[in-house]
């Protein structure tokens, strides 16, 4: 699909990219004079490669420099452990290979028609042999549509150095998007060999319950103590790159840097906070919980009954009492604890909870095998009930013979 955005983009341009090897462009290749001048206002340089020539701006940071509430080395003490419970696998890749990863493009839908306008890729890198590593955030910008070759050239050279990739919901969009921006250039795409933390994901598995949206500036807010009053929005970086194609403008393009980098340095963040979060053995409430979830997730319903039970009584009185007693019943419920279950269903029930009252219900009848406050339960929620309720009018009618029997 042609959007007329793109349309512009391509017009602006002065023709339409078909697919070619890389370093083949249909575009007239310009000596380093005729490159567009970007240099100076957006800091970086243009590289020669063998494909071609690209824009990128190298930033290094110490490992003591603090993004938020971390360090950027706190994130080669990450433990294995943690680390291979949010990658899902029995041995994680060290940190020093990880390759922090976030793209920029001309819009959402993904496609062939989405370009990618900005990579940005973290890396902790040595300088000097023998010396401590430094973060090397490198940043790669299409100056042109004709640059496209030789810039994802480079991007897959530089990520195929990485043993893993770190990104934001990127199994959804950022990899997905590479992957055909790498076909259509012929470019052999290095992303399908490396593990991929993909934070999103374990972001929503913790803290769901407190952050709907999971968005990486809710994550940074809660994680990392990071607000961004003055960011440029992703929705306007399309708009901000049209104008650079068609106008020629760069000083905007300079706050899109700066939001790609920031986004970078907080994968950093984030997975140092997450992997803390997991390392931990006491945690407040609040975090217990969280990481209460995560384990009943992955499977280990034991520890998540023993941590939710240990959180309930200080989330007494508050939002979060609801939702994790539910789960805490449940689990006691599968663990064959009927009689702790019957009293957190009781007191759901009593707040207004159907589905506990139902549950309450079973337990009378089957287990406490008090058929007469069974009764009473079903009962009450039969009249609560807004329409006629079948499974509730069976429940009572078979409870009734069972008292008449007796």
């Amino acid at each position: 699909m042609h959007t007329p955005t793109l349309d512009r983009l391509r017009h602006a341009v002065g023709a339409t990219k078909a697919a070619a090897p890389v370093g083949v462009s249909l575009f007239k290749v310009r000596t380093q004079d005729e490159l567009p001048p970007l240099a100076e206002i957006l800091r970086g340089e243009w590289l020669d490669t063998a494909h071609g020539p690209v824009f990128v701006r190298d930033q290094w940071y110490a490992l003591e420099h603090a993004h938020g509430a971390h360090s950027l080395g706190s994130a080669l003490s990450c433990g294995d452990g943690a680390l291979s419970m949010l990658l899902g696998a029995n041995d994680a890749p060290s940190p020093e290979r990880y390759g922090f990863f976030d793209i920029e493009t001309t819009g959402l839908s993904g496609g062939t028609g989405t370009y990618v306008v900005l990579a940005a890729l973290g890396t902790f890198e040595r300088v000097v042999a023998g010396e401590p590593p430094a973060f090397r955030l490198r940043q790669y910008f299409l100056a042109g549509l004709q640059y496209e070759g030789a810039m994802m050239a480079l991007i897959a050279e530089d990520i195929a150095g990485c043993d893993a990739l770190v990104t934001y919901n990127g199994r959804a969009f950022d990899v997905p998007v590479m992957e055909s921006r790498f076909t259509l250039s012929r470019v052999a795409s290095p992303c399908g060999d490396l593990a991929h933390f993909d934070l999103l994901h374990a972001v929503r598995r913790l803290y769901a319950h407190r952050m709907p949206g999971c968005k990486l500036v809710d994550a940074e807010r809660r994680l990392l103590r990071i607000d961004r009053p003055d960011d440029v929005p992703g929705s306007l970086i399309p708009e901000i790159y049209r104008d650079y194609v068609t106008a020629g403008r760069v000083s905007r393009l300079r706050g899109v840097f700066r939001h790609n980098a920031e986004d970078v340095l907080s994968l950093v963040g984030i997975l140092v906070s997450l992997t803390a979060l997991l390392s931990r053995e006491e945690h407040d409430p609040d975090d217990a919980i969280a990481v209460a979830k995560w384990h009943e997730r992955t499977g280990n319903g034991p520890l998540a009954m023993q941590m939710y039970g240990d959180a309930l009584p200080w989330l007494d009185g508050g939002d979060d009492w609801t939702w994790v007693a539910r789960r805490l019943a449940i689990l006691q419920k599968k663990q064959g604890r009927r009689d702790d279950a019957a009293k957190l269903w009781e007191r759901l029930w009593s707040g207004g909870d159907a589905t506990a009252g139902i549950e309450l219900a079973k337990y009378l009848e089957h287990h406490a095998r008090n058929l007469p406050e069974a009764e009473r339960v079903v009962c009450s929620l039969d009249q609560e009930s807004e329409q006629p309720n079948q499974l509730l009018s069976h429940r009572l009618r078979r409870i009734r013979r069972k008292l008449a029997r007796t």
